[in-house]
């Protein structure tokens, strides 16, 4: 304050949407709205600046106000946003189990979402899965995902011709050059009602097999 008297100083800044932005007294820890200055003194003031969430990366301007009744003060603040880079793939249920059966071909929907706030490009899917199964894609790799978007693909996974009933693991993972994420899928091999049939019946002619025998031969 270079003026003989005192002043009130409101502060105001005009940040993009979404920011915001808060003005301290410095070595204070409450924020203010206006500062109160005698004349010919001098007080610092610390500006936080807080981004929303998934913002673009790139340089913002954020022009910054100190008013009284009889001066305007400004300065314009740059703020350089750094692109960070993270990426989850999931289910849009957000299940990761689900049953099959032994060499027949299920289909699983996938969800990618990029949580950086960069491009995410040439997204690229793959697949470990035990021995003898077989997984594709219907869109192996991706062109590019936006921030804050989320693209979906299907995975069609098939069990071994020999693989028993039970429970096993097949780990998927999307990856790009700067990000990648794995999902693993829990899934649960059962056996085909028709072939249990075919045991309960084969179960069922031997034992009668049995019984006609013993009653046969039991008698010598």
């Amino acid at each position: 304050n270079n003026t003989l008297t005192s002043q009130s100083y409101a502060l105001a800044a005009s940040a993009p949407m979404g920011w915001t932005v808060s003005f301290t007294p410095s070595g204070e820890s409450t924020r203010v709205a206006a500062l109160e200055l005698e004349a010919r003194t001098t007080q610092g003031v610390s500006i936080t600046v807080v981004p929303p969430e998934n913002v673009a990366a790139g340089t913002y301007e954020i022009p910054c106000t100190a008013t009284t009744v009889s001066e305007r003060l400004s300065f314009t603040l740059s703020v350089t946003i750094n692109g960070t880079y993270d990426l989850m793939l999931s289910t849009p249920s957000g299940l990761l189990s689900f049953d099959a059966y032994s060499n027949k071909e299920s289909a699983v929907q996938l969800s990618l979402t990029n949580t950086g706030n960069s491009d995410l490009t040439n997204v690229n899917l793959t697949s470990s899965a035990p021995s003898g199964w077989n997984v594709r894609f219907s869109t192996e790799t991706i062109d590019v995902i936006e921030p804050g978007a989320t693209v979906e693909t299907t995975a069609y996974i098939t069990p071994g011709e020999e693989a028993m009933s039970g429970d096993y693991v097949t780990t998927l993972t999307a990856s790009s050059s700067d990000a990648s994420d794995s999902a693993e899928f829990r899934i649960t091999v059962k056996t085909e009602t028709k072939w249990g049939l075919t045991g309960i019946g084969i179960i069922v002619v031997l034992a009668v097999v049995i019984i006609l025998v013993m009653r046969k031969y039991g008698r010598r």
